[in-house]
C-alpha cells in the first residue's frame, strides 16, 4: 500500500514468518529458527502451553532473543480437527476444539497458558494464534481479558485486538512454487508466511533461505515480529486501515 506522509510517498511492505506447534518437535523447531536467524531474518513461534513442562524446550525458549524470534500463544492443549474434517462434521465433532467452544472454556485455556508461562518462562506473550486457525467470536473477550493484543487470523477480528492476516502456508519445494503462491497475496501490506516445522521436507528447509532472500531483496519487504507490527500500527493507522 502506498500512502502520503510528511510530503513523501512511502511504500510499506512487511513480512512475518510464523511457525506453529512449538513444543512437539524440538529438533525441527531449532532447525527452523536457525535458518531464520542465519539468514538475518526474524520470525515468531507458536508455543503450545502444556509442553512447557519440558526442560529442554524451556531452556531453548529462554535462549532466544525476542527481538528476532518472538513467542506467541498457540493454545494450551492444541486440540483441533483438521480443516476439511471440521468443515464436514460441523458442530457434530468427535474431538473438542480448543477455541471453537464457549467463552468460559476459552478463558480457562488462556489462563492455563498464562499460568504455565509465568511459572516456566517468566515472560508474557502479546499475540495469539489459534490451533488450526479455527476460532469463534466468543474467544475475543477472553483474549482481551487475558491481556492479549494481537491475533493471527484469516478474517478480521476487530475491537481491541490487532489482526495480523495469515497469507499462505509454505508450499512446494522450489522458489518458483513459492512465487506462484506468493503472487496471490503480494499486494498485502503484511505478508504472513505460515510454517509447521515438523512437516517441512529437507528441500523446504533449504528453500527457506531462498524465500527470505527473495522477500528481502526482490520484494523489499522488512521482516518484523508481531510486537513490532503492533508498534508500527499505533503510529501508522492509515497503513493498516485502523480507526
Amino acid at each position: 500500500m502506498i500512502y502520503k506522509k510528511r510530503g513523501c510517498l512511502l511504500n510499506k511492505k512487511y513480512v512475518i514468518f510464523k511457525d506453529d506447534d512449538a513444543g512437539k518437535d524440538l529438533p525441527g523447531l531449532k532447525k527452523w529458527v536457525d535458518v531464520v536467524l542465519s539468514n538475518n531474518a526474524k520470525g515468531c513461534i507458536g508455543l503450545i502451553g502444556r509442553y512447557l513442562k519440558k526442560d529442554d524446550l524451556r531452556m531453548f525458549l529462554k535462549s532466544l532473543d525476542s527481538n528476532k524470534i518472538e513467542v506467541f500463544c498457540h493454545g494450551y492443549s492444541h486440540r483441533y480437527l483438521p480443516f476439511m474434517i471440521h468443515k464436514i462434521v460441523g458442530r457434530n465433532r468427535l474431538i473438542p476444539i480448543e477455541f471453537d467452544k464457549d467463552a468460559t472454556s476459552h478463558d480457562l485455556s488462556l489462563k492455563k497458558y498464562r499460568s504455565f508461562e509465568k511459572i516456566y518462562l517468566d515472560t508474557k506473550t502479546v499475540t495469539f494464534g489459534p490451533p488450526g486457525n479455527i476460532w469463534n467470536d466468543s474467544v475475543i473477550q477472553p483474549l482481551i481479558k487475558n491481556d492479549f493484543k494481537i491475533m493471527f487470523s484469516s478474517r478480521i477480528v476487530g475491537g481491541e485486538l490487532l489482526t495480523i492476516p495469515v497469507s499462505n502456508n509454505l508450499k512446494g519445494n522450489s522458489l518458483d512454487d513459492f512465487i506462484e503462491n506468493y503472487e496471490k497475496n503480494k499486494k498485502d501490506v503484511i505478508y504472513t508466511l505460515q510454517f509447521h516445522h515438523a512437516t517441512l521436507s529437507e528441500e523446504q528447509f533449504k528453500l527457506m533461505a531462498e524465500v527470505i532472500s527473495f522477500l528481502k531483496n526482490d520484494e523489499k519487504r522488512v521482516f518484523v515480529t508481531p510486537s513490532e507490527i503492533l508498534k508500527i500500527s499505533k503510529k501508522d493507522k492509515e497503513l493498516f486501515n485502523l480507526n
